[in-house]
């Protein structure tokens, strides 16, 4: 009984850490029940497509991670919390931190216009998946534009350019108040 209590205990955490995901897929249950009522007609398949949409921005972090950031020193710390299985640590890391990691490679405005163009070309086309994906999409960024408002203060430099930072703002982004451990 105390095994399963712990267990429980330790998935309400990282549910409570992971509510910011939480909100992205409220928000594209949102958008498909939006879809729902403008559309008149009903498909649960845009409510998945809506929910893949909402989260699949954030798969970009997982690439910065494992690829194109993996020297980061950020990505290193959480390359060493997963690996040692401190997932508590990790999760709260990628919590804390996220809001601090600049140099990902598709958040940026340039990328929202391309998806706003790809909804606005599906609709023409009477597509609706692709309205629902690409709609579900640009709601997560900007949630993400006005959740770095809120917390920050201010817009990450990150949706002011196209892809990946310079050299030069990689070394300013590793100085960045990310905490290492808590």
């Amino acid at each position: 009984m105390r095994r399963y209590f712990a267990k429980m205990r330790g998935l309400g955490y990282l549910m409570w850490h992971a509510r910011h995901d939480f909100y992205h897929i409220l928000l594209g249950l949102v958008w498909a029940w939006f879809l729902r009522e403008r559309w008149g007609e009903f498909n649960a398949r845009w409510i998945w497509l809506a929910v893949l949409g909402s989260l699949l921005p954030d798969a970009d972090h997982l690439l910065y991670f494992f690829t194109y950031g993996r020297h980061d020193e950020y990505s290193r710390q959480i390359k060493e919390f997963f690996k040692n299985r401190e997932w508590r640590i990790a999760w709260t890391l990628i919590e804390k931190g996220h809001k601090y990691q600049t140099n990902l490679a598709s958040h940026n405005i340039y990328f929202m216009l391309i998806l706003l163009v790809t909804g606005l070309t599906s609709s023409f086309f009477e597509w609706r998946s692709g309205v629902v994906l690409s709609g579900a999409m640009v709601l997560h960024y900007m949630f993400d534009i006005f959740d770095d408002v809120l917390t920050l203060g201010y817009i990450n430099p990150n949706w002011k350019r196209w892809g990946r930072a310079k050299k030069e703002v990689d070394q300013l982004v590793s100085s960045d108040p990310v905490p290492t451990k808590l």
